[in-house]
């Protein structure tokens, strides 16, 4: 029974890990988020098949952070379903939309490095040109702004999450919840605590009952030797019971470690090959307006007063 357990336990963790087929109806961004989390599950055909509607033949995200995200990952899932090309021109269009965007050596593979730093190459010049535009925009907004200062400019806020690397090596699901996997952090979690509970307490119960020397009994009454002490038992009349319930103990206790520290590296493993350094954070929702509202309620009806 102990030796089907690992295959049960990695057939249950594999069927967590499988995004079902989706409605793909619904708004862009809810698109652009099944998009993403099939790029966070390697799925890269189906990221592509739900990413690039979005982009061509028009763009219909709604921010320029979405956007670029969206390019980056179409970049990447290309690159990994064995199409240089349509990812060179993935990366060529991230650098339009952001010419100082890098990779980074130290979190993104080496492949994706690579790929993007030939495109960088080739863009070089390109770049320059893009950023002497930019430059000239700023300076001509400046002129417009101080010739006409009743005209106020109109920013786009993008905002970004820094996540820490150093959580994905915690064990119990916490690398899948800092990446937004839920459902696969509170398998972690639960097979996990499981697995270390069953260990803890065999180990507990064993010492607790028959400490570091199980007792043996000899099953019939031992009459004194000449010397006053007990004669030995034979072979065959002692009572290894106890024994043999310590080994089993001791059996349960190595097992269910070593499966837990199996799925902890698999959790380990499944969090840093996931792990994204920046997040995108949605807008704040703007504040309610003040004023007196009444409505029904989960116990009821209720009012409540916001200023």
């Amino acid at each position: 029974m102990t030796v089907g357990l690992l295959p049960a336990l990695a057939a249950v963790l594999l069927a967590a890990t499988a995004v079902h087929p989706r409605d793909a109806r619904g708004t862009p961004h809810e698109a652009y988020e099944r998009g993403a989390a099939a790029f966070d599950h390697a799925e890269y055909g189906r990221a592509i098949e739900i990413l690039r509607p979005l982009l061509e033949p028009e763009v219909l995200l709604d921010t320029e952070g979405e956007v670029v995200a969206a390019h980056r990952m179409l970049g990447i899932a290309y690159l990994f379903q064995k199409q240089p090309d349509k990812a060179r021109s993935e990366f060529h269009k991230l650098l339009e939309l952001r010419p100082d965007y890098r990779f980074d050596p130290l979190i993104d593979a080496q492949p994706i490095v690579d790929a993007f730093n030939e495109v960088l190459k080739e863009e070089e010049n390109e770049i320059a040109r893009i950023e002497k535009l930019q430059h000239q925009h700023d300076d001509d907004l400046k002129t417009h702004l101080r010739l006409h200062p009743a005209v106020a400019p109109v920013t786009t806020t993008i905002r970004y999450e820094r996540l820490p690397y150093a959580v994905n090596f915690i064990p119990f699901g916490a690398g899948q919840f800092q990446n937004g996997q839920r459902r696969k952090g509170w398998l972690f979690l639960g097979v996990e605590t499981a697995l270390a509970a069953v260990s803890v307490g065999a180990f507990a119960a064993n010492f607790g009952l028959y400490g570091i020397d199980p007792h043996r009994k000899c099953l019939m009454s031992q009459t004194p030797s000449a010397g006053g002490l007990p004669a030995a038992c034979p072979a065959n009349e002692i009572d290894h019971s106890q024994e043999d319930t310590s080994r089993t103990l001791l059996h349960v206790q190595l097992v269910s470690g070593g499966l837990f520290f199996v799925t902890a590296v698999w959790g380990v493993i499944d969090a840093v090959r996931h792990y994204q350094r920046d997040r995108l954070l949605p807008d704040p929702a703007p504040p309610a307006p003040a004023g007196l509202s009444v409505g029904p309620t989960s116990d009821g009806l209720g009012a409540a007063l916001r200023f």
